[in-house]
């Protein structure tokens, strides 16, 4: 397999979770001009540990089929609750991501998910909570990116 041939698998895919080249470059830890050419099938060379983790943030495998991704928010509800003693339900992350709204009660664990969680996981869970809300992925990353600059986290992939 080529990167030619992953590319435009790597495009739909990010297109389905509506993020943007940029978007996509920091969640993976390449540079946006990187994704580009993935994706317009110009990349020479990107190495194979790159390109796990790519793929790996994308829910896909090197057969570049969609990984099951079921369970993203109770995956990112179990980093959100360490050690906080309200913990946070599927529900109530659900509700958060696909509204925007923030209860102070959430701020902490929600801070600790954005800068604790491996990357696939909220992802999955931004993916989920789009789904199960009916609300465009769109909106979920404007939220992350919009909490990212008011809790001032030390992460700064979401903005």
């Amino acid at each position: 397999m080529h990167l030619r041939e992953i590319g435009p698998r790597v495009t739909a895919r990010r297109n389905e979770l509506q993020l943007t080249q940029a978007q996509l470059a920091k969640l993976s830890g390449l540079s946006r001009l990187t994704i580009n050419q993935l994706e317009g099938g110009s990349l020479k060379d990107l190495g194979a540990a790159k390109l796990l983790h790519l793929l790996n943030v994308l829910g896909l495998d090197l057969t570049l089929v969609d990984k099951k991704r079921d369970r993203g928010l109770f995956k990112a509800t179990v980093v959100a609750n360490v050690s906080y003693r309200r913990s946070v339900t599927e529900e109530e992350l659900a509700d958060a991501l696909a509204t925007g709204e923030l209860s102070p009660d959430l701020e902490a664990p929600v801070s600790a998910l954005l800068d604790d969680a491996p990357v696939p996981t909220v992802v999955s869970a931004v993916e989920e909570a789009a789904e199960k809300r009916g609300v465009p992925p769109k909106q979920v990353w404007k939220h992350l990116a919009h909490w990212s600059r008011d809790l001032h986290l030390y992460r700064r992939v979401w903005q």
